[in-house]
């Protein structure tokens, strides 16, 4: 039987891989999003839940989809410092226009089990990472709103419900520490108060089983001022979430 430390550090290698590869072959369709940002655009940044959104009208406004499924908030703040330094090869860094909004959905990947997400020092961490992640998103869009960590299914393994509030609870403080908006597109999916799901996810206890009714939750809780004039833009459908548990299914039960 292997040591406990050295099983971590196997699964955070594999995990790693894994959403590394993920990455690899999402970066070209970020890098265009990003080229094509517009002053009316919405920036989708995160985890799975961010990515299967796709890119939805959202209130009369497009939106850029630059999530990366099976992310942790280290993730997401790495691939931002990526972008960062590439695509953004101005001068100042910057988008080539200033978004109108920005979404962050983090934290799933974050309430591993194995990542002793109870321990105090693993939620100081998250903590750390998102503020480099709010950072680049101050940066980008107007506006930032982040959303609640999503609950998970009694049945789920490998993540620990307990700490779905405790990881929250971060977030609500550090969109109050830098004006942000904390808001939680999750709450008719929520079974009380304890970060378990009731009905309306997908059968790993993880995912959202219907998209769409998240990206409308979105638009109507992240209220974006001012309203852009003209009509909405059409946009795709929001992406099949079964055929992407195949290629990241061994991160999403908790086997990375």
């Amino acid at each position: 039987m292997r040591a406990p430390w050295l099983e971590t550090a196997a699964r955070r290698w594999r995990h790693g891989r894994l959403v590394g590869r993920h990455w690899e072959a999402r970066s070209p369709v970020i890098r265009a999003a990003l080229r094509a940002a517009t002053p009316d655009s919405v920036l989708l940044a995160g985890n799975s839940h961010a990515e299967y959104i796709g890119t939805p009208d959202l209130g009369g406004r497009p939106s850029l989809n630059i999530a990366v499924g099976g992310s942790t908030a280290a993730d997401c703040a790495r691939h931002l410092a990526v972008l960062h330094g590439t695509v953004l090869d101005r001068a100042d860094r910057r988008l080539p226009v200033r978004c109108a909004a920005a979404v962050l959905i983090i934290g799933t990947n974050d309430i591993m089990g194995w990542r002793r997400p109870e321990q105090a020092r693993s939620a100081d961490r998250f903590a750390a990472e998102v503020r480099r992640i709010l950072g680049f998103l101050e940066a980008w869009s107007a506006q930032v709103f982040v959303a609640a960590v999503p609950p998970v299914g009694a049945w789920a393994t490998g993540r620990d419900p307990a700490a779905v509030a405790v990881f929250s609870d971060r977030l609500a403080a550090l969109c109050a520490e830098r004006g942000h908006a904390f808001f939680d597109p999750f709450a008719t999916f929520r079974a009380g108060t304890r970060g378990l799901a009731g009905s309306g996810l997908y059968r790993d206890g993880v995912h959202m089983a219907d998209y769409t009714r998240l990206a409308a939750e979105i638009a109507r809780l992240a209220v974006i001022d001012p309203t852009p004039s003209g009509p909405p833009a059409i946009r795709p459908a929001a992406p099949d979430p079964a055929a992407h548990l195949r290629v990241l299914r061994a991160a999403w039960v908790g086997r990375p």
